[in-house]
């Protein structure tokens, strides 16, 4: 059976064909294009900002781990209306508006109980804590949740910002309705603050489609992130090995000696404490050899900023231009906008704690890697990969950087080794005496 229907629209005819057996493979060629082209952006240069997810009016995106252990959005075409609106809210897509920043600062919390658990100088804590109690607003900042994974959460109680406090180093996961939340928020003329990555705030702002004059976005500078598996199968291995319990807090940095340490803690009671180069997770992350693929090639990593203010660790202050207070865990913060420039002054004015020293931009950007072009991928990367897809993080992690670790710890050693040859050699000294 083959049928035509004629249809006069002015002087054009226009034939519609019934044949059943041609529209279902019409369909069917229709379905398998669309299986094959429907994708949101480059897998490559997927950040995981969950911006797609939250914008899918029929909740048809979900994330996946891929080979390596990185999160990447996964549609249900079964589900999918194809209005693409994952495609227009993707910043991969439609790249947000970045700006030069004004003015930078070196600036710090001068109370010391404050900012012992803070990475650098504790200025996304001030923030946070003004923004609370002067403008009784949502922070959105990052914690680690009871599974050992860096989420987004968002409070008004100020008793939560000591979760937020010190780097996570370790991809922080938004959630399916994060950005929804924020958006409810803002819509009901809440304050708003998120802190977050630049490709995490590169997602809000597609997600929102508009600028809020109630919304201060404050993005790190970020050297890079681990896909969240990683550090979750890393801390669980060790808490297995070592017979710890109850683990309550993961720490990579502070005002205090555990600086730049994997640190495990139950009850603010110190577990497992691993420095620098001799711990496998913070090696791998601090060279760069188990980021996600996106970070090699960040568009973010750019003096131009996205957000109002910009906040992380002032690398290279004082090495050509003399500064009179100690270098030591100092925040850098650019401001990038009018609205980060009146919110960070009248937080400077009103809290009497905080230390700020105008410096020149340059000096910030001496340091290149994540303020200039991302953070270089280590040659190990590739080993690390291979090695990743047949035994996982934890196996694969302590065959690539096996040699490297055992010099660092080797490193570490000495001075007590050293200390102990002069104990035992006074002692040896002392008996023959007698």
């Amino acid at each position: 059976i083959h049928s035509h229907l004629y249809i006069q629209n002015g002087d054009m005819d226009i034939t519609i064909s019934c044949h059943p057996y041609q529209n279902e493979q019409n369909q069917h060629k229709r379905n398998h294009k669309f299986k094959k082209m429907k994708s949101i952006c480059k897998n490559n240069e997927c950040t995981a900002c969950y911006a797609c997810i939250n914008v899918c009016p029929k909740q048809c995106i979900s994330m996946h781990k891929d080979t390596y252990g990185s999160l990447q959005p996964k549609i249900d075409e079964n589900k999918c209306i194809n209005c693409n609106l994952c495609v227009k809210t993707c910043p991969n897509n439609t790249p947000p508006t970045f700006n030069m920043p004004s003015a930078c600062y070196a600036s710090w919390i001068e109370e010391y109980k404050t900012r012992k658990k803070c990475a650098s100088g504790g200025i996304g804590t001030m923030i946070s804590q003004y923004a609370i109690s002067k403008k009784q607003a949502i922070v959105y900042g990052s914690r680690f949740n009871k599974d050992f994974q860096a989420t987004a959460f968002g409070t008004s109680n100020i008793r939560d910002i000591e979760l937020f406090k010190g780097s996570k180093y370790v991809q922080s996961l938004i959630g399916h309705d994060t950005f929804k939340k924020i958006k409810t928020q803002l819509d009901r003329n809440e304050y708003v603050v998120f802190i977050g990555t630049p490709c995490q705030i590169a997602g809000l702002k597609g997600f929102l489609h508009r600028e809020y004059e109630n919304l201060l976005t404050v993005d790190l500078i970020c050297h890079g992130v681990c896909p969240s598996d990683y550090l979750k199968e890393e801390v669980e291995y060790l808490c297995n090995r070592y017979n710890l319990k109850d683990i309550d807090d993961i720490r990579f940095r502070g005002n205090d000696e555990y600086n730049f340490c994997l640190s495990l803690w139950s009850n603010d009671q110190l577990k497992y404490c691993k420095r620098e180069y001799s711990d496998y997770y913070l090696s791998g992350f601090l060279l760069g050899v188990t980021m996600r693929e996106n970070c090699y090639t960040c568009k973010y990593a750019r003096p131009e900023r996205i957000s109002d203010i910009t906040i992380g660790d002032f690398i290279g202050l004082g090495n050509k231009i003399p500064f009179e207070y100690n270098v030591s865990n100092v925040s850098s913060v650019f401001i990038n906008t009018q609205k980060g420039k009146e919110f960070y002054f009248n937080l400077c004015r009103e809290e009497q704690t905080i230390k700020y020293i105008e410096r020149p931009l340059e000096e910030r950007l001496e340091y290149g890697p994540s303020l200039r072009y991302p953070f270089p991928r280590h040659n190990l990367n590739a080993l690390f990969k291979e090695n990743y897809t047949k035994y996982g993080f934890v196996k694969a992690i302590r065959i690539t950087l096996k040699k490297k670790v055992i010099i660092s710890r080797i490193k570490d050693s000495l001075p007590a080794i050293r200390y102990a040859y002069r104990i035992a050699k006074s002692l040896v000294a002392k008996f023959r005496h007698i």
